[in-house]
Parts: structure tokens; sequence; C-alpha cells
């Protein structure tokens, strides 16, 4: 199972753009026409994300990523490293969609499970 939560920020001065945010999302990737492959989202920021792979792509690939609840973003593979590779989006993010996509997601407690004893 997948949580959606924010672990840490990574400080912009390793010579990034930006801030990433480390993450553990299941999510999807495809290139053009292709089948979608799963994929972990081991951290984003609004210009991109580092991947597990479970399938094999090439860097410089046109790729979608697709997060639960938000529309496929189009993006390209940077670089890639054994089973992670680095990929940049094509556009940004809105900072509002990364803090969305970072943010826990609230769990639901099955009634019934917890009770006075």
């Amino acid at each position: 199972m997948f949580i959606n939560a924010e672990l840490s920020q990574l400080p912009i001065n390793d010579g990034r753009k930006a801030e990433r945010r480390i993450v553990n999302l299941a999510a999807a990737l495809r290139e053009e026409g292709a089948k979608t492959a799963s994929v972990i989202v081991l951290d984003i920021s609004v210009g991109g994300f580092k991947a597990e792979l479970t399938e094999s792509f090439e860097e410089g690939s046109e790729v979608w990523l697709k997060v639960p609840g938000f529309e496929a973003k189009r993006s390209r593979v940077v670089w890639i490293s054994g089973s992670e590779a680095g990929c940049e989006f094509e556009t940004p993010l809105h900072p509002r969609d990364l803090e969305l996509i970072v943010a826990p997601k609230p769990r639901r407690i099955p009634k019934g499970v917890f009770r006075r004893i």
C-alpha cells in the first residue's frame, strides 16, 4: 500500500531549479502510444520528478505522468540510473497543484474498529 505523504523538503542549494518534495506516490507513466507502466514517484517539484521504474524507458523519451486525482502531465526523461529516472515537466506544475499532490490524504477509520472496552 502506498500513502501520499510529505516526508521532507530538500534544499535548493544542490544546483536544482526548484525545491523537491520527498514522496512515495503510486503513479503511472507512459510513452505516447505505449502501454501504461506503474511507477513510484520518489520526489517531485514544480519542475519535474524522480521515479522508480518497472518498465524500461530511454533518455529523451516524451512521457506522460498520471498521478491519481490529477490530469496526466507531459514530461521528458532527462536521465536514467538503474531502475530510477529523472523527468522534467514540459510546463511547470503550479505550486498549488504540487501542494495538493504531496498533501497527506485524510484516512478513513472503519466504523466499529475502535470501541471502548
